[in-house]
């Protein structure tokens, strides 16, 4: 299924994804820019970048064997509440480095917190959980296609 195609389904959960996605490359790339600057908001930022890249790609968590250490911590993050909270703080993380003058970050910022937003509309909407089919993931094809016989529903 294409993107655009994706896009169409109005499942926040997508649209979350495709943020966080977003914010963990800005998160990273920023936190490297500013690294000098802003030491401890820029290690912090690369930090959640790292950790919104493993949890949104599926790939990465299949490909990576993980221990139960692991999976205690960001198991519950499968959850659309339990992303929309470890976003949100992310967020409040970001948003107070404007007060220390990590100006740039706010970019960071902005990301996390409409991926946060994203994940609380498809939590209290009650949507499915789909990732998208470019990542290894889910996709959204069952919502479309009886798989039975490959005829649009």
């Amino acid at each position: 299924m294409a993107f655009v195609e994706e896009l169409r389904t109005g499942n926040f959960s997508l649209y979350g994804q495709w943020l966080a996605l977003l914010s963990g490359v800005l998160l990273i790339v920023l936190g490297s820019v500013t690294f000098l600057a802003h030491v401890i908001f820029s290690i912090l930022a690369i930090i959640f970048g790292v950790v919104c890249i493993i949890i949104e790609i599926p790939l990465l968590m299949k490909l990576f064997p993980t221990g139960p250490a692991f999976d205690r911590a960001f198991g519950g993050l499968k959850n659309h509440w339990w992303r929309f909270v470890a976003y949100l703080v992310f967020a409040i993380v970001m948003w107070a480095s404007l007060a220390k003058g990590g100006g740039i970050l706010a970019i960071g910022a902005v990301t996390v917190t409409m991926a946060a937003g994203c994940y609380l509309i498809a939590a209290v909407k009650k949507q499915s959980k789909i990732t998208t089919t470019m990542l290894g993931g889910t996709g959204v094809q069952s919502h479309y296609f009886d798989t039975r016989n490959a005829v649009p529903v």
